[in-house]
């Protein structure tokens, strides 16, 4: 008996490692009735023109099966397939017809009598199986074999990572959900790109902290490497800002900084940003105001095509200092002024030390900024 027990239990443990050992294979495999046969494309979640994989759908049923080399971390994608359905008139659905294709939707398992009010079009590809499973009509599909979208599913309308303006109890209370989440779930990409792309609301501290918590696998994850260098690059608190140097329309460099002005204007924007575009006649009225009284305004892009930032400088004709940053040194810039989104405008002193900044499009904007520029330059 005694001999029997062993076995059983070595058995057991044998059984629990197969299960432990983790899968070398991705497959996604849907079962959606009601959806058209035809083409299905698994494709990133973000930019839909990369596709990972394409099979055919017959009867409801698609599988994909990829293998993944040793560089691979989960991501975030998306089902596209193609239909001949009419499309009803609403912008959502006449903008996928115009790329060609529908996107599978997925409603919030996670969320219990609440879940077919919320759903995603994205899920995480795992080294797993995942199945896609249940009815087109009515997007009542499930999502099912994948921890890190029942993680992100989880905390859908949480803003995990985001403290904005949070202070005191709140802000404290938001870094203790977050970290607490993130001692759970030590292994999720999902929570270090959302950590990631709030980076900016931290401390230093509290940023080192929170990105000790995950794996070493994950830490070293193309997020997790981009936390690491944001707190290399990052400005401290208090200390200027670098003056750089970029390239000018007529291809010389440029400074972004004048030391011999009282106060610098700083604008970062982009021609495919349309909030940016819209401040612009606000910023030619202040130039007009202030380029003989101090200030030094200079709009800085983060257009990763040239050529589109040219066009966009033909058609608004702005007066002052224009400069573009290099592709390959996009990531650096956010880094070193801290920003990851746009219009920003931060105001520093003569020697880059920020007085102050201001993120996205207001139309009282202005009036802010001649508040700060008038303390600095006095009142005309």
């Amino acid at each position: 008996m005694r001999n029997l027990f062993v076995k059983i239990s070595l058995l057991a443990c044998l059984c629990a490692c197969a299960k432990e050992k983790p899968a070398d294979e991705i497959i996604v495999e849907g079962n959606v009735k009601n959806m058209p046969d035809g083409k299905v494309y698994l494709a990133d979640a973000y930019q839909y023109d990369i596709l990972l994989d394409s099979v055919e759908c017959k009867d409801g049923h698609f599988l994909f099966k990829l293998k993944p080399d040793s560089l691979f971390t989960p991501s975030m994608v998306s089902i596209h397939y193609t239909n001949d359905i009419p499309y009803d008139s609403t912008d959502r659905e006449q903008y996928y017809k115009r790329l060609g294709y529908r996107m599978l939707a997925f409603y919030n398992h996670t969320k219990g009598a609440d879940s077919l009010k919320y759903y995603n079009t994205a899920f995480f590809l795992e080294k797993n199986h995942t199945k896609l499973e249940g009815n087109l009509q009515g997007n009542k599909i499930r999502v099912s074999g994948s921890k890190e979208t029942s993680l992100m599913y989880s905390l859908n309308r949480a803003d995990f990572g985001w403290l904005g303006n949070s202070e005191g109890e709140k802000r404290a209370a938001r870094i203790k959900f977050f970290t607490n989440t993130v001692k759970k779930n030590p292994y999720s990409y999902y929570l270090i790109k959302e950590i990631y792309n709030a980076k900016e609301q931290y401390s230093e501290q509290e940023l080192g902290d929170i990105l000790a918590l995950f794996t070493p696998e994950v830490q070293a994850s193309a997020f997790g490497t981009k936390v690491k260098s944001y707190l290399a690059n990052r400005v401290d608190p208090d200390q200027p800002y670098p003056n750089m140097s970029f390239a000018r329309p007529d291809n010389q460099q440029g400074w972004m900084m004048d030391n011999g002005a009282k106060v610098n204007m700083l604008v970062f924007w982009a021609s495919w940003c349309g909030p940016c575009r819209k401040e612009i006649p606000q910023l030619k009225e202040l130039y007009a105001e202030y380029k003989d009284r101090g200030v030094n305004l200079v709009s800085v892009s983060i257009d990763d095509k040239p050529e589109s930032w040219q066009k966009a400088l033909g058609q608004e004709q702005m007066a002052w200092q224009q400069l573009i940053v290099d592709k390959e040194q996009i990531d650096l810039v956010q880094q070193k002024f801290n920003f990851s989104a746009i219009p920003l405008v931060i105001l520093a002193d003569s020697r880059g030390k920020e007085i102050r900044r201001f993120v996205g499009f207001e139309e009282n904007n202005p009036q802010l900024y001649r508040a700060v520029l008038n303390d600095r330059v006095g009142a005309k």
